[in-house]
Parts: C-alpha cells; sequence; structure tokens
C-alpha cells in the first residue's frame, strides 16, 4: 500500500490576515521590552473607551456598517455638532445614522477596586528585582513605581439614526454586553471595568429635513487608574564581584634542593567595599596566609578563622576592589601529604634584618616555600628572594635595618 501524498498548499492564513497575524506577533515582542508597566494617562483611557466602543458595539444597517466618529467629543463639542450636524456627505447633507462618543469634562476619584488607596501619600513601592550583567558584575536593579491613581470618567455613547430597528439592534448589543451591567476592555495591556450606569432617550420632537430620527444615550463609568512612567525608579542594588582563582603547583617543579611536590591552592577575591566574609568553597586544613593586595594580614588582628572550615571573616571590610588572596592546603587535621604520600611539616619563622648577612637560614631542610614577608610585603621568588640552598633563603635586595622577615616553608 502506498503512502498518502502529502499536501503542500494548505492556507494556514488568508492573504490578507497574515500581515495583521505578522504585525500582532511583532506588537507583542514589541511590548515584552521592559519590566514596568507602560503608562496610562487621561488620553490613553479616551482612547481605549473610543476603542471599545468601535470594535464592540458595531451593528449593520442595509447592508453598511453604521460607523463611528473617530474622536472622543466632549459636552461642549457634542452640541456644537449636534447643532450643526458635520458629520455630513459631500453635498452638505446629514448622514444618519452614526454613533458618538461623549466624555464629561470632570474626572472623579477612582472606585476601582484592584486600585483602591492602601499605601498613604503614594510612597514609592517595590514592583520588581532585575537581575543585570554586564560581563564583569553580577547584580540586580530594584524597580519602585507609586500606587496607580483610582479615576472614574463619564461618557456617553449616542446612536443617532432615522430608522427604529438600528436603535433596537444597538440597544440590543449593549444589553448582552453589559447583561450583568459591567463588561471590560483592554488599555496597554490592563483590563479596565466599564459600567453602564443609565439608558436615556433624547430624540427631540421636531424633525430634521422633515424626517424623523431617533437619538439614545447610554450612559457608561470607566473605571481607570493613572499610571505615569516619569514617577518610576530603577536603582541599582549592591553589585558583588566575586573572581576566583586556583593554582596548583604540580610535581615537575623543582629549583635548587626543593622538590616543589605539594598541591598549594591560592585563591584569590575582589572586595567589594561591603564584605567581610570570603569562603574559598572548601575545607582548609593548614592554612599558610591571608593578605590584601600583597600586605600580610595577622590572624587574630585583622582576620579570623575557624580550624578546618572554609571562612575567612575580617574585622573591617577590605576597600573596594582590593584583592584578597588566601593560600591554604586542603588536607584535613592539618595533615599535609605530597604527591607522592609522604607526610610533610609546616613551619614558619620570623627574623630581624641587622644589616649584615642577606642569607637566612632555616631549622628544618625546604621542602616547598609558601611565603616571604618583609615587613608584612610579600616577596615574589627569583625578584625578591632565592633559595639557595637546602635550608638557605637569600634576600635578593637588602631591606632597611630592623625589617621583620618572615619565611614559611614545608620541610
Amino acid at each position: 500500500m502506498g503512502y498518502p501524498k502529502r499536501k503542500t498548499n494548505i492556507e494556514v492564513y488568508k492573504k490578507t490576515e497574515l500581515t495583521e497575524r505578522r504585525q500582532e506577533l511583532l506588537d507583542k515582542i514589541i511590548k515584552s521590552d521592559t519590566n514596568l508597566p507602560d503608562s496610562i494617562l487621561h488620553e490613553d483611557l479616551d482612547r481605549g473607551m473610543l476603542d471599545y466602543v468601535k470594535k464592540n458595539l458595531v451593528i449593520v444597517s442595509d447592508g453598511k456598517q453604521i460607523p463611528v466618529i473617530n474622536k472622543i467629543l466632549t459636552i461642549q463639542r457634542w452640541a456644537e455638532f449636534s447643532n450643526n450636524w458635520t458629520f455630513s456627505n459631500e453635498d452638505d447633507n446629514v448622514e444618519l445614522p452614526f454613533i458618538a462618543t461623549i466624555r464629561k469634562p470632570e474626572v472623579l476619584p477612582g472606585s476601582n477596586p484592584s486600585v483602591q488607596r492602601t499605601i498613604p501619600d503614594r510612597y514609592q513601592v517595590y514592583y520588581a528585582s532585575v537581575p543585570t550583567w554586564n560581563g564583569n558584575t553580577l547584580g540586580a536593579d530594584i524597580y519602585t513605581i507609586p500606587q496607580p491613581v483610582p479615576v472614574d470618567i463619564s461618557y456617553e455613547v449616542t446612536i443617532v439614526c432615522n430608522k427604529i430597528r438600528d436603535l433596537n439592534k444597538f440597544n440590543k448589543i449593549i444589553l448582552q454586553n453589559f447583561s450583568s451591567r459591567q463588561d471590560y476592555t483592554t488599555i496597554k495591556g490592563h483590563y479596565i471595568p466599564i459600567v453602564l450606569d443609565s439608558i436615556e432617550d433624547n430624540t427631540p420632537m421636531e424633525t430634521m429635513d422633515g424626517r424623523r430620527f431617533y437619538m439614545q444615550n447610554y450612559k457608561f463609568t470607566l473605571l481607570g487608574f493613572l499610571i505615569d512612567s516619569d514617577e518610576f525608579q530603577v536603582k541599582p542594588a549592591i553589585n558583588r564581584l566575586f573572581t576566583m582563582y586556583e593554582f596548583l603547583k604540580e610535581k615537575t617543579g623543582r629549583k635548587k634542593y626543593v622538590n616543589k611536590a605539594v598541591n598549594i591552592t591560592t585563591v584569590s577575591f575582589i572586595a567589594d567595599g561591603l564584605q567581610t566574609e570570603f569562603s574559598v568553597g572548601e575545607s582548609i586544613g593548614t592554612l599558610f596566609s591571608v593578605s590584601v593586595n600583597g600586605l600580610a594580614q595577622i590572624k587574630g588582628v585583622n582576620y579570623y578563622h575557624v580550624a578546618y572550615t572554609s571562612k575567612i571573616s575580617f574585622e573591617v571590610a577590605p576597600l573596594a576592589n582590593s584583592v584578597i588572596t588566601i593560600q591554604y592546603y586542603k588536607g584535613r587535621n592539618s595533615v599535609i601529604l605530597d604527591n607522592t604520600g609522604k607526610l610533610i611539616q609546616y613551619d614558619m619563622v620570623t627574623y630581624t634584618y641587622d644589616g649584615s648577612s642577606l642569607i637566612f637560614e632555616t631549622s628544618q631542610s625546604i621542602n616547598s616555600v609558601i611565603a616571604v614577608e618583609i615587613n608584612g610585603l610579600a616577596e615574589e621568588e627569583g625578584i625578591g628572594y632565592e633559595i639557595t640552598g637546602s635550608k638557605e633563603i637569600t634576600l635578593l635586595g637588602a631591606p632597611a635595618i630592623g625589617s621583620k622577615i618572615m619565611v614559611s616553608y614545608l620541610y
């Protein structure tokens, strides 16, 4: 049995609808370009009411849709309009029927239950936290807005026609949409209630140009609210920059009587000026040194460390952008093993330079030098010092007489 042939010419959308659908999707994508709500001002509420009338209160008379005046009329403009009947054709004859939307000038304090005032004096309140990342810094922006202002705006939708059946059609649509006396419209993504207040017949007794016409008013209250984007505030929260480097000294490094076969971990952080506690993410078996911008810190004075924990706590937060360097061995119970499993011991000795020799002798044979510091400043091997013997450290420059020289090493 052969496979059924596949149709490839199926039209999901008609050509006239495809462009509108694409535009609808594009509008939704563009609308999502902000984490804050869109502003809703008086003119937006007016346009929302007019759009509701044009979309939902539509009837057809004699095969033609009854036109809706594409503007909101005020009471004064409606009076001029009804007297002059400027809604006319090119022969200056009145074109009936038509629908007009009239707004009363007063705007009253709102009764929309969703935004009734609960926060006094419209203080800025928290709206959202939005993460930020600029390639270096991870942080967040805090968005705050005041509570929206509820407002009630009164509108009259008036139909003017010369056929009672058109009036009946329009009245039917109104009563269907407002069967519970309330309907909704969407204004910039917000659902706004519209309440039907009353229906009045304002048909004049006289005729116009010898013709009888009907005028019926439908009074509505739009329960809106005002949101002004000028009142929004976006403030950065505290940003934290966390950078960690780990260097493992492998067995391959050898230099003058020294077998550097111990994995020493060096972790660096960039201070943000507020943080006092830094974690290396694993248990510290033996803590060798803690320095800030190359300056050695004193345990129990500048910082604290609880044995076998991962955290270093400073008495005072280091200045922003300071480099905190922590050197440690991650073995447990202060037991240090080299890469062959041999037990290694740790020692630290302090000398005072008297101006004579630059050679300082340790009490044990050096396996690995952890740090050499002069008055708290770390020296770099090959630049500040050399290992010149199994128990010798030689400085490559003379410090000031009386300087304190600290050597920490493994043996």
